[in-house]
């Protein structure tokens, strides 16, 4: 039997959302310290560096606010939409102590940025910069004095970096006992994009319109059998949470199925996007010494180790941009509350035709035309321009081609086609290698 990535790669989609730890012998040796990159001692250029100045000397006023206004309030800052609501109850987050079936931690995301909060606990933000790619913040209504609203935590990156040994957000679906901790000794499903929709959202509360399909979601129990779908156990997905939790803690009363789906895609994808990056920027640092090695002219094209990891590296984003490895949905697609998807539609960047890729199926696919929306987010904008040049020339050589790779055969021509012309009207900075010869 093939075993899965995700059983390799440690994604979680709780955000744990700390910076790393300064000093530290385990510290030290990664690659993401050294030069270019040098994470933790970089000033990072995101979100939250322009709040922290813009409301410095508001930081003690906002930090009192009633929770649920501070919330709000962060969420308008980081043009996070409150319809990208999702609750997980599991314990799997920096603040698992508080964390239960009846305190569930509230997720908001963007294509931009990921906020987490749990009532009576701190709000946790990632953010990607275009060169650090992750980064990682809380906001404590106990800190005082002359802090930033939004502090780099230096906690648990140990949780956050374990994709490619890159600052990464993580997706896990766990089988949870009454309290949400993980059954002793369960195995653990870590959300990749082949993840089957069975086996997905154990730990999580998910709503949405009524379906048989059953998941691991809205389930607790006492062993592994009681998760099991294929035996027509595991969890049915709710129209209201009223029962389970005290709901009007939360902005929303959902968390609708839909956004848990585009949550999954877009944790996997900016974790690529973020390794890719800082890998190819690493290689690059390298290239001078690479190039004297190989006996080349000061004005080379790339060549050698170089070329290779940065191929290497443009190969996986295509494969993670073209939605490669995605499931099958359930037989009866997936249907929320028609909440998130009119919301996250309203980002769409239509082509002379009127389509986007941020178009939703939800009846065979997540995407219309698979392709990621994430192809605009500053993580792929911030890519080295040898790097994005590579990707996007190699992208639309598949996307054009008359026969594409085996890889990429579940594309149609015609979605292909769409898709290249949608890029093309719509992707600013295209390559000259784009231009159709």
């Amino acid at each position: 039997m093939k075993m899965p990535r995700r059983w390799s790669r440690n994604l979680i989609a709780g955000l744990c959302l700390a910076g790393l730890a300064a000093g530290g012998r385990a510290q030290e040796a990664e690659p993401f310290e050294d030069p270019p990159i040098n994470y933790s001692a970089t000033k990072p250029n995101d979100r939250a560096s322009k709040l922290n100045e813009a409301f410095r000397k508001q930081a003690d006023e906002i930090r009192g606010w009633p929770a649920r206004r501070r919330l709000r309030w962060l969420l308008d800052q980081l043009d996070v939409p409150v319809d990208s609501q999702i609750l997980v109850f599991s314990k799997t987050s920096h603040q698992r102590a508080i964390i239960g079936p009846k305190n569930p931690r509230v997720l908001f995301f963007s294509d931009e940025a990921y906020v987490g909060w749990v009532p009576g606990g701190a709000m946790e933000v990632t953010l990607f910069d275009p060169v650090l790619g992750a980064t990682f913040y809380l906001l404590d209504a106990t800190e005082d004095g002359d802090k930033p609203i939004l502090q780099r935590d230096n906690q648990c990156l140990s949780c956050h970096k374990s994709y490619e040994r890159t600052p990464s957000l993580r997706a896990r679906s766990v089988m949870p006992d009454a309290e949400g901790e993980a059954l002793s000794g369960s195995s653990i499903s870590n959300i990749d994009p082949d993840t089957p929709y069975a086996e997905r959202w154990g730990g999580w509360y998910v709503t949405g319109a009524p379906s048989p399909f059953r998941h691991r979601g809205n389930t607790v129990g006492k062993t592994e059998a009681d998760f099991r779908t294929a035996d027509g156990k595991g969890g049915v997905t709710l129209q209201s949470l009223k029962d389970y939790f005290d709901i009007g803690r939360y902005p929303k009363t959902t968390s609708d199925i839909v956004a848990l789906s585009v949550h999954d895609h877009q944790v996997f994808v900016h974790n690529v996007l973020a390794a890719a990056n800082q890998t190819a920027r690493l290689s690059l640092a390298r290239w001078p010494a690479t190039r004297e090695i190989l006996q080349l002219p000061a004005d080379a094209p790339l060549a050698g180790s170089t070329l290779v990891s940065l191929t290497s590296e443009a190969d996986k984003v295509i494969s993670a941009l073209l939605c490669r490895e995605e499931p099958p949905l359930p037989a009866e697609g997936l249907r929320g509350d028609g909440e998130f998807e009119k919301c996250y539609e309203k980002g769409r960047r239509a082509d002379p035709q009127g389509r986007a890729l941020r178009d939703l199926d939800l009846k065979t696919r997540l995407f219309r035309y698979r392709c990621s929306p994430l192809v605009y987010s500053e993580s792929f904008k911030g890519f080295p321009p040898e790097l994005r040049t590579l990707v996007l020339t190699r992208l639309a050589a598949i996307l054009r081609a008359e026969e594409p790779p085996a890889d990429y055969a579940y594309l149609p021509a015609a979605e292909r086609k769409a898709i290249d012309e949608i890029l093309t009207a719509t992707l600013p900075d295209l390559p000259a290698s784009w231009r159709r010869k």
